[in-house]
C-alpha cells in the first residue's frame, strides 16, 4: 500500500497539481484515502493547492467521472434520470483495459487505438492506468451533438458500452488471427505478435475452445469453439462410424460414401452451419470496464497515484503504446507530458459520428431483441433452490468474468422477484466468495444504476454464449428454456409450489442438514 509520505512528496509538486486540476474541469471528483475508501460524494477539485491539502489529510488517489456536469455538486444518490440530464453537458469515451498479462494489455491497447483510427477518429489519447492496464480516451467534442434525433449527451452509459463492443469486435475480426496453436495479434499489420494458447492458458486458466468463437454467416450468431458439433458418418454396408466436419466421407473398408448423420446439437439460431473462420474473443483474457459502466462511473485521474503499485497514471503518446514500460511511471521521474489525456485542444468536432451511429444501431437491435424476451411478472421472490444450475454455479464464486457475472446476477435476481435490499445483500455474499473480490465501487455503481432505471431487463439468453464466455456451461435442460428466468418460473410450476412454500422447504432442509 502506498505510504502517506510518498504520496505527499509527489502531490506537493505544483506542475502535477495543475495538470490534475485541468483534468478535473466539469467532473465530479472522488478522493480515496487508502484502505479507508472514498470520501464524500459529490466533490469537486477547483484549485491546485487543494491537491496538497487533501494529500496532507491522507488522500492517496484522485478519481473523476466520465460524465461532464454543469455543476457536479448538485448530484445526489438516487437522483432521477431527468434531473441528471439537466445537469449533464456531455461525456468522454474511456475504454478501460486490464489483462493479467502485461504484454497482452499493451497489445490490446495498441489494437484498440488502431480500431478507433479505422473509424476515422484522430483525437485519440491514452494513459497508463497505474497498475495493469490502460485508459484510451476520445473527448466528447469528437461526437456529433445530435444523432438520429437524440442528444448525444443523454446517451451515457449505453452508447459507450455499445462502442466498446463494436471496437472489440472490429479488432478481433480485422487484426487478430487464430491458428491451431497460436493467436496472431496484428494480423495484416507490419508488427505482429504470436502468442501460444498454452501461454494464455497458464495466464488465464482457459482452454483454446473457451477463447475462440465462430460466427454464422447467415444469422451472425457467435458460437464458442466447444459448442460446435462435428457430424458423424455411418457406412450403410458395414456400419462403421467416423466423425468429421467434411461434407462427404468414404468408408475406409468398403470404399463407398458413408451416410452423414447430424449430432443433434443446434449450432446456431438458423442452423445453417455456414461458419466464418475462427475468431479470438478478447473478453476471454481481458477485462474491459467500459462494457459495464453505469451513471457517475469513475476513472483514475491523469497523474494520480495508484495505491497498489505506487505508480503514476501517466498520459503518453498514443502511437507508442508498445514501447511503454511501467518504469516510466515511477513518481520520482514523471514529468507532465505534452500528450494530455482527453486533450480538447486537438479535437476534430464530430469525427466520431460513424462510430456513434453504429453504436446506436447496435442498441436498437438490442432493444428489439429484448422486446422478444417476454416473461410473466413475478410477485413472489423465487428462492435459490429453484434457480438454474448456471446461476447457482455463478453464486459459488468466480475466478474470472466477475463483472459480467455481476451483470447476469443482478438482472436475474431482479426479474425473479427479489427486492433491492435482498439483491444487495446476496451480491455482497457472492462477492466475498470470489477468490479476488470486485471493488466495492463497481458493485455500488452497478446497483445504483439498476435501482435508478425502473425497467427490468432479462439476463442474457443461453444461446447468446455469454455464459460460456465466463466459464459457465448451461445444462441441456436449461437450454430448453432459452433464459434463466424462464427456467426458474418453470421450476415453480413443475413442482406445483408457490415461491413462499419453496422458501419454507429450503429453510427446513437447511435445519435438517
Amino acid at each position: 500500500m502506498l505510504a502517506k509520505s510518498a504520496a505527499l512528496q509527489y502531490y506537493k509538486r505544483k506542475e502535477i497539481q495543475e495538470e490534475m486540476i485541468t483534468a478535473a474541469l466539469h467532473r465530479e471528483a472522488a478522493i480515496r484515502y487508502g484502505d479507508k475508501g472514498f470520501g464524500k460524494r459529490p466533490d469537486i477539485l477547483t484549485y491546485p493547492n487543494e491537491i496538497l491539502d487533501l494529500a496532507q489529510k491522507g488522500s492517496t488517489s484522485f478519481h473523476a467521472s466520465e460524465e461532464l456536469w454543469s455543476n457536479p455538486t448538485l448530484l445526489q444518490t438516487g437522483m432521477s434520470k431527468a434531473d441528471m440530464r439537466k445537469l449533464g453537458i456531455g461525456w468522454d469515451l474511456i475504454i478501460d483495459i486490464d489483462a493479467p498479462v502485461w504484454s497482452i494489455s499493451k497489445i490490446t491497447a495498441w489494437l484498440v487505438v488502431r480500431a478507433l483510427k479505422d473509424f476515422g477518429i484522430s483525437s485519440v489519447s491514452i494513459k497508463f492506468s497505474g497498475n495493469k492496464g490502460f485508459h484510451i480516451g476520445v473527448p466528447f467534442e469528437a461526437f456529433p451533438r445530435v444523432i438520429k434525433g437524440k442528444e448525444t449527451k443523454d446517451l451515457f452509459p449505453h452508447a459507450p458500452r455499445a462502442i466498446a463492443k463494436i471496437l472489440l469486435n472490429h479488432m478481433s475480426e480485422q487484426y487478430i488471427g487464430v491458428e491451431d496453436r497460436h493467436i496472431i495479434f496484428g494480423k495484416g499489420m507490419e508488427r505482429r505478435f504470436r502468442v501460444s494458447f498454452e501461454k494464455l492458458k497458464e495466464a488465464v486458466g482457459k482452454e483454446r475452445e473457451e477463447m475462440v468463437t465462430r460466427k454464422c454467416m447467415q444469422c451472425h450468431m457467435i458460437i464458442k469453439g466447444n459448442a460446435l458439433a462435428s457430424s458423424e458418418f455411418v457406412c450403410p454396408r458395414c456400419e462403421a462410424k467416423a466423425k468429421g466436419e467434411a461434407e462427404y466421407q468414404t468408408c475406409p473398408r468398403c470404399n463407398i460414401l458413408m451416410q452423414k448423420v447430424e449430432s443433434g446439437k443446434k449450432l446456431c439460431a438458423c442452423n445453417t452451419m455456414e461458419f466464418q473462420s475462427d475468431f479470438f474473443d478478447p473478453l476471454s483474457v481481458i477485462d474491459v470496464d467500459t462494457i459495464l459502466i453505469s451513471s457517475r462511473h469513475l476513472f483514475r485521474m491523469p497523474y494520480s497515484l495508484h495505491e497498489k503499485s505506487g505508480l503514476v497514471s501517466l498520459p503518453f503518446n498514443a502511437n507508442k503504446v508498445l514501447l511503454f514500460e511501467k518504469k516510466f511511471a515511477l513518481p520520482e521521474i514523471v514529468r507532465p507530458s505534452k500528450h494530455r489525456f482527453l486533450d480538447r485542444n486537438t479535437v476534430h468536432p464530430g469525427e466520431a459520428g460513424l462510430l456513434l451511429d453504429k453504436a446506436l444501431s447496435l442498441l436498437e437491435e438490442k432493444e428489439e431483441d429484448q422486446k422478444d424476451q417476454k416473461y410473466e411478472e413475478i410477485s413472489e421472490a423465487i428462492p435459490e433452490t429453484l434457480f438454474p444450475p448456471s446461476i447457482k454455479r455463478i453464486l459459488e464464486g468466480m475466478e474470472d468474468g466477475k463483472k459480467r457475472a455481476l451483470f447476469i446476477l443482478v438482472n436475474f435476481l431482479e426479474c425473479v422477484g427479489w427486492k433491492d435490499e435482498d439483491i444487495e445483500k446476496r451480491i455482497d455474499e457472492w462477492n466475498k466468495k470470489n477468490p479476488e473480490s470486485l471493488r466495492q465501487t463497481i458493485i455500488v455503481g452497478h446497483l445504483r444504476y439498476k435501482k435508478a432505471s425502473k425497467a427490468k431487463v432479462l439476463p442474457p439468453n443461453y444461446e447468446k454464449d455469454y455464459y460460456k464466455g465466463i466459464g459457465i456451461n448451461p445444462t441441456e435442460e436449461e437450454m430448453r428454456y432459452k433464459n434463466p428466468v424462464r427456467y426458474a418460473q418453470m421450476m415453480v410450476k413443475r413442482l406445483g409450489k408457490s415461491p413462499k412454500k419453496a422458501k419454507r422447504q429450503e429453510k427446513s432442509d437447511e435445519i435438517q442438514n
